[in-house]
Parts: structure tokens; C-alpha cells; sequence
């Protein structure tokens, strides 16, 4: 990603843009800030803030026609805040609170030709700088402000303020501005530029010199030469003068930026202004509050407390409040930005944002909640595919994933099942791919539902007829950023998909949905949900079986159908039918949240995984219903009460027995394999007569809290079963000696298995298990030279694991 890539996607992003006050402000004050420091009570601190941002902030305090004020998002919610007024209070109630620091002088000498607000203001920013300034004024400037703004008088309107002119006047002088009496007209002009080295004319205070407002670019305010013009008096729609302290001195400030560029070549436009969309502040919920109004000329300190705690502190984070992920790091999409660009291009080797690329659940609900639809899933997504491509993803963050995949598309679990009534040389015109996550957890109703869509789509005159598909779609792949394997296992699909004469998809998960609708576009796939919704339901059982009888649901869609409308509405009806009363949670949708399956989180951080779902249940006041089954299993697992839609289409004949379904939790990772493969043997029974063998029982005893806590580890019992067999056959073993118990290893992959395990009344218990990928000379496992044919040999290694 080079830079300019990085500043569009940033740019996305507005939460560091400026609030709408700070926005309208011509000096750019930090409203925001100084708002926050009067309601604390720290009206020192707030004065030290208008000082560093105000030109003559003595004055500007007193004077400013605050334009902040007319955008404040206060303004229908009980009024805008009295900014202005909060300003006033703030300098009468302190003096000044800081002292400008002695700057090297710099080469050039700059000349203002004028002592109105517009010539002061640059005054007081150039020499601030270390330029040399002089300003060239006729007349009595000060007595000439003093006329136009009374506030400005000693003492104040009300009598209760110092004399803030003279103050600002003295810190100019302090500042090293020289102040010389002249004839404001040509021979001045003329004189000034043989003289400095850049000018600036006030058009107020000089208006003979200064060419009209409209003949200059207004992004720069520069006339000709090295020579910039502020400070033209402001006119009302009518045409009649008016004055604008804060725009007059604005334009002070902008045409001393752009002399300080004139006179250092460099170019008057590059990076004035960033790009940047306006702060977006969401206003649902907020109480409107009237303004606190002062109970004399000035807010009192309590007052003045009370009225700038109604600033509603204006920020975005939208995306943030609703993510667990995006609230993890303590940040927002705009840093994080910066952290993944970092993490591949300046801190190479080190990585430190591997644990943020890895964390997303590339679920999409930020870029919906977004106005701008800054996208975190395309940023980590393209992050890891970057890394993956250079080599720099360890291995470890997804591997026991794609290893997942490649099982469940795999001869133990994979199956291409034709239409058994197809005549010959018939071709089905429907192929169902239930997903490799349905399979494992609900075998049972995945064989159902296949048998009612072969039931209901037969195949009549050439038309019609349902295939089947058990494999994992390749979507684990898309997510670890290796496109290339995704690739190559979609290549596979294809070659099935037109075995099987190219028919039309329909899928029962929506990851799976997503990823065949981008491998395979000619299958037209779509959700099974929406050719169900066509069909008449199911025959309902007496008493309905083991349906859930909620009162109601809260309906949770799968992140990855967000935008899917065809999908979201499939299942509503599909539920309603079924008699089930549905209320949508906050989050519905578009916005929904995710379950934490989603961009492999399960299996790279599976604790934040675990708070994602645990989010999402949070946010369910009933039951939830779903049309994923990872989402009802990981809120299942959580302790939320959850239902599959296939619960209400095909319960099970036992309306006791299943009336706790809902909160049962889904099988394991070890029970999902065997799920997987347990369909796939009924299936071929049930549709082409094979009767293949069923698995011996394993020999080693687990007790099930053990394996629940390994398989949180990604140990499975079949890599546990061979470990032990492996030390078991080749009898390399070692005896821990503090309690009898034997150790063995198993490398099967690039992983290394270790087990402690013995022998209780004849029969092997595992006490213990756990795994690392580093390689340990003698360990055994395939590719060890010290072990025969891939056979595990456990050597004394093991005191180093």
C-alpha cells in the first residue's frame, strides 16, 4: 500500500477530522477542548488553549462574532452553547496565562502595510514565527478598533475588564514588532517592496492599495510578486458593510501563510488543507438541555461550568461503539490504518500489528455503519493476502483452520452425491451444498432437508432433480489471505460442479454462498432459504415434535448475508410460516454484528471470540433464531438460548427430549470431524447402498472437561488417539518420574503432539496434552530422520518442548 493509498482509505475515516465549531472557526480554536476545560472548572488551562490558537486573544475573546455558534449541534437540542460568551468569561476571569518563547530570527523581513484586525493578526503569526515584522499604519489604530468594537474600551461595557487592546499591543511589541507611522498609499507601497522581502496589505485599514477581493485566488489571497491581501470589510446580502472580527482576522492569518510560502518557494496550495470528510457525530439519544443563561453581565465560574458541560464533546466512533474488535485496541479505523501500513512497510521482521490484521471478523458492519463506509474487513483482509504473499504471516495464526478445510473436503467427509432418480444421462438442475459446518453439527436435519428438496424438485420431462455436495466451501482460505489456495480449492469445486452438468446452486450458508457466488458465477447459486420459502413447508409432525416453543425470537443474521435482502427476507418468512412470533433487535440486517466465526477470530484469537459472541447475546433480549449454524452455535456456547431455523422446519420427533435444544451447545472440533463423516457414510447408505464401516471406538479414555480444554487449544482427540498409539508402537517412551505417567510425541504436520498418559485397570487414560510448532531433534513425526516412516519415536527431546 504506498502513501497515497493509505491517505484515501485514512481519509475515510473522520474521527480526527474537526467538529463542525472547530470547522467554521477561522483559527481553527479547539472548541471542543476548551469546552471540556471550562466545565472541569479550569478556566486557566482553557485561556492557556484560546492563546495558543487566537491571534491578539485578548481581543479576538472579546470581539469574535463566534460562527461556531451556528453549527453547533446543540442548536435544535436545546440551543447552541454560548461560546462566545464562555470566551468573555474565561479572559476576564484570568489574565494571560502564557509568554511567547524567543525564537532564532529568521532571514526574511516582512512588511504589513495597515493595522486593522487583518494586518495585527498576521503580525502577531509571522513574528511568533521569528520574522522580523513591521507594520505601517496612519492615523490611530488603535483608536480606530476601539470605534468599531466598544467592547474593546478600558474596563469594558460593563466596567469588569482590563484594557485588552494595550494588552495584546504590548505582546506585540514583546513579539519584536516594529510599528511605523506612514502614508498608507503608492510611494509606501513602492518603498515597502525595493525594501522587505514580502508584503501584506490590509484592505481595511489600507483600502487605496488592495485590488478587489474577487480578483484574487481566494485559496491563497495572493495578489502579485510576493505581496498577499486580507481583510476586505464583509458585506450583508444587501450590500451594506458589516463587520467580522473573526473574519477579518482569519483572513489575516490565511494570507500570512501564504506570504511565509512566497517568500520560502515552496508551492502556496501543496497540504493546506487534508483531506478529509466532515466529522460525522451521531445525535440518536441525545436529551435536548436548554443553555444555562448568566445571571448577570458575565457567567459566573459555576455558571460558566454548568453551560460548557452541555457540549455534547463531538466525535464519531460510531464503528467503535458497536465493534468489540475495533474497541480492543484502543483506537479507531484511522490509526489502525496507519498501524497496518506500519506493520508491512517500516517495522518489517517485528510485525507488531499482526494481532489487529488477524482480529477482524472481515464481517462488513463497519463499513454499513460508516457514513463514509470506511471498510476494516478490505483494509485486514488485503493486509493479511500482503503478508501471505511475502511470507510474513506465521503460519500458526489460521493453520489448524485451513487444516479444518482440507478435512472437511477431504475422503473422510467429502461427497458428490448425483440425483439417484436421474434417468440415464440425466443431469439435476439443482445441486445443494449444505456447507461443512452444517454438516458437523446437524447431520440429522442435513440429511432431512435434503430429502424433502429431493422430494419436492423432482426430476419430471428433463427438469428438476437435487444433487448433493458435502465440502467446505474454500471460504477459510479467502480469510487467511491466501488466495491461492482459494483458488486452487474453488478450481476443485468447478471440476465438480460441471461433473455434475453445471446445475444451479443452492446454499445453505451464507459464507458459502458468498464464496460460490465469486468461484462460480455461472452456478447463479442462492440460498436454500429462498427456494424453500417457494415450496410448501414440510409436513408438521403431531404436536409439532421438538420445534422450539419460544414466545418470541430475536432474529440474528449471519454478518456475511448483511446485504443479502433476498436471504434476510427468505428466512423471515420461512420463520413466520413456521408460527414463530420475530422481533428484530437493534442491530438487524444490514448492521448485524458478528458471531466471531467469521475471518477465521475463532481460531486466531479465540478469546476475542469468545467476546464477540458474547456481545451479540448481550444485544438478543429473546431467544435467538438464526440461519447460520456457527452463530447459533457460538451463541450457544456462550449460555444464550439459540435455535437453527432447520428446528422449526424439521424438529425432532421428541418434543421432551429436544425441548432443551436451544441451549445445548454445539459439538466440539473433535465431534465435528466425526459429524462430517458420520453424514457422509448415511448418506451414501441411505441414496447409493454402500455400507461403509463404522470407526472402531477409540481406545484411550478422555474425560470430556479434559478434551473440551484441549480442543480449545486446537487439540483434537484424533491427534491425542495417535500420539499415544505412536509411543505405544514403537515403544520410545519416557516415565515422569514424580508420578509414573508415560510421555510420548507425535508430529504428524507442522505440529508436534505431546501426551501424558498410563494405564488404569487395563485400559490408556490421557491425563494430558499440548502441542507446539517448533521442531525438537528426536521427537519422531514425519520428516524426523530419527523416526521410521512418519511413525512417531519419543525421544528425550521432550524435556526442551
Amino acid at each position: 500500500m504506498d502513501q497515497n493509498r493509505l491517505h484515501e482509505i485514512e481519509a475515510r475515516c473522520t474521527q480526527e477530522s474537526p467538529p463542525h465549531c472547530r470547522s467554521a472557526c477561522p483559527f481553527n480554536l479547539d472548541v471542543r477542548g476548551f469546552m471540556a476545560r471550562m466545565a472541569e472548572g479550569r478556566p486557566a488551562e482553557a485561556r492557556k488553549l484560546l492563546e495558543r490558537h487566537l491571534p491578539l486573544p485578548g481581543v479576538l475573546a472579546r470581539i469574535c462574532d463566534h460562527p461556531c455558534e451556528s453549527v453547533c449541534l446543540r442548536l435544535d437540542l436545546g440551543g447552541s452553547l454560548a461560546i462566545h460568551a464562555l470566551e468573555q468569561a474565561c479572559a476576564r476571569a484570568v489574565g494571560t496565562q502564557s509568554r511567547s518563547l524567543p525564537m532564532p530570527r529568521k532571514k526574511f523581513r516582512l512588511a504589513v502595510l495597515g493595522a486593522g484586525l487583518a494586518g495585527l493578526a498576521a503580525a502577531w503569526d509571522l513574528s511568533r514565527k521569528g520574522y522580523p515584522v513591521t507594520v505601517f499604519y496612519q492615523g490611530d489604530p488603535q483608536s480606530a478598533l476601539l470605534a468599531r468594537y466598544p467592547a474593546l474600551r478600558p474596563g469594558g461595557a460593563d466596567g469588569a475588564d482590563g484594557d485588552p487592546l494595550a494588552e495584546d499591543w504590548e505582546l506585540l511589541a514583546r513579539q519584536k514588532v516594529e510599528f511605523s507611522p506612514s502614508p498608507l498609499d503608492a510611494d509606501c507601497l513602492a518603498q515597502a517592496e525595493k525594501t522587505f522581502d514580502g508584503l501584506l496589505i490590509d484592505a481595511g485599514a489600507a483600502p487605496d492599495l488592495a485590488p478587489s477581493r474577487e480578483s484574487l485566488d481566494a485559496r491563497t489571497l495572493h495578489w502579485r510578486d510576493n505581496i498577499c491581501c486580507a481583510g476586505w470589510p464583509g458585506r450583508t446580502p444587501t450590500g451594506h458593510a458589516c463587520a467580522s472580527a473573526s473574519a477579518e482576522a482569519g483572513e489575516g492569518r490565511h494570507a500570512a501563510q501564504t506570504l511565509e510560502r512566497l517568500v520560502g518557494k515552496v508551492s502556496l496550495t501543496a497540504a493546506r488543507e487534508k483531506a478529509q470528510g466532515p466529522l460525522h457525530t451521531p445525535l440518536d439519544g441525545i436529551v435536548p438541555l436548554e443553555r444555562v443563561e448568566p445571571s448577570g453581565p458575565l457567567y459566573t465560574p459555576e455558571e460558566a461550568a454548568l453551560e460548557a458541560g452541555r457540549c455534547l464533546q463531538c466525535q464519531c466512533l460510531i464503528c467503535v461503539k458497536e465493534c468489540v474488535y475495533l474497541q480492543k485496541y484502543k483506537g479507531y479505523p484511522r490509526v489502525y490504518a496507519r498501524q497496518v501500513h506500519n506493520n508491512a512497510s517500516i517495522v518489517k521482521g517485528l510485525h507488531t500489528a499482526n494481532a489487529l490484521i488477524n482480529g477482524c471478523a472481515l464481517c462488513g458492519q463497519c463499513e454499513e455503519l460508516c457514513p463514509e463506509n470506511f471498510s476494516m474487513a478490505e483494509l485486514c483482509l488485503a493486509a493479511r493476502e500482503d503478508m501471505v504473499q511475502r511470507d510474513f504471516m506465521p503460519p500458526s495464526a489460521h493453520e489448524f483452520a485451513l487444516e479444518d478445510m482440507e478435512n472437511a473436503s477431504g475422503p473422510e467427509c467429502a461427497l458428490v452425491l448425483p440425483d439417484s432418480a436421474l434417468p440415464e444421462g440425466g443431469r439435476a438442475s439443482w445441486l445443494f451444498f449444505p456447507g461443512c459446518q452444517l454438516a458437523a453439527s446437524c447431520g440429522e436435519q442435513t440429511a432431512a432437508l435434503y430429502d424433502f428438496l429431493h422430494a419436492s424438485l423432482p426430476y419430471r420431462d428433463g427438469r428438476g432433480g437435487v444433487s448433493l455436495l458435502l465440502s467446505c466451501c474454500g471460504i477459510p482460505a479467502r480469510w487467511a489471505g491466501r488466495e491461492a489456495l482459494f483458488a486452487r480449492h474453488t478450481a476443485r469445486l468447478k471440476e465438480q460442479w460441471e461433473a455434475l452438468g453445471r446445475p444451479r446452486i443452492m446454499a445453505a450458508c451464507s459464507s458459502c454462498l458468498s464464496a460460490l457466488r465469486q468461484a462460480l458465477p455461472g452456478a447463479e447459486a442462492v440460498s436454500v432459504w429462498e427456494v424453500l420459502d417457494g415450496l410448501p413447508l414440510p409436513p408438521r409432525r403431531e404436536g409439532n415434535g421438538g420445534a422450539p416453543a419460544a414466545e418470541a425470537f430475536s432474529i440474528h443474521d449471519p454478518c456475511t448475508a448483511r446485504w443479502d435482502t433476498v436471504w434476510l427476507e427468505a428466512v423471515r418468512s420461512l420463520a413466520r410460516k413456521c408460527g414463530a412470533r420475530l422481533e428484530e433487535p437493534r442491530l438487524t440486517g444490514a448492521t448485524t454484528a458478528c458471531c466471531g466465526y467469521g475471518g477465521l477470530v475463532w481460531c486466531a484469537q479465540p478469546e476475542l471470540a469468545r467476546e464477540m459472541s458474547g456481545h451479540r447475546a448481550a444485544e438478543l433480549p429473546y431467544p435467538a433464531l438464526t440461519s447460520c449454524i456457527m452463530c447459533r452455535d457460538r451463541l450457544a456456547a456462550g449460555g444464550k438460548e439459540s435455535w437453527h431455523l432447520l428446528d422449526l422446519l424439521f424438529p425432532g420427533p421428541d418434543a421432551e427430549e429436544d425441548a432443551d435444544k436451544g441451549s445445548r451447545k454445539g459439538p466440539g472440533l473433535s465431534a465435528r470431524r466425526a459429524n462430517r463423516a458420520a453424514l457422509r457414510r448415511r448418506l451414501l447408505r441411505d441414496w447409493m447402498g454402500e455400507n461403509l464401516p463404522e470407526p472402531a471406538l477409540g481406545a484411550l479414555r478422555v474425560a470430556p472437561e479434559l478434551l473440551a480444554r484441549l480442543e480449545e487449544k486446537h487439540i483434537l482427540l484424533s491427534d491425542v488417539e495417535e500420539a499415544v498409539a505412536g509411543a505405544e508402537a514403537c515403544g520410545q517412551r519416557f516415565e515422569n518420574q514424580e508420578n509414573g505417567h508415560w510421555l510420548g510425541s507425535w508430529r504428524p504436520r507442522q505440529v508436534t503432539f505431546w501426551v501424558e498418559y498410563g494405564r488404569e485397570d487395563g485400559e490408556l487414560v490421557l491425563y494430558d496434552a499440548w502441542c507446539h510448532r517448533m521442531r525438537v531433534p528426536g521427537s519422531g513425526g514425519q520428516g524426523d530422520e530419527n523416526g521410521p516412516d512418519g511413525a512417531d519415536c519419543c525421544g528425550r527431546g521432550g524435556e526442551s518442548a
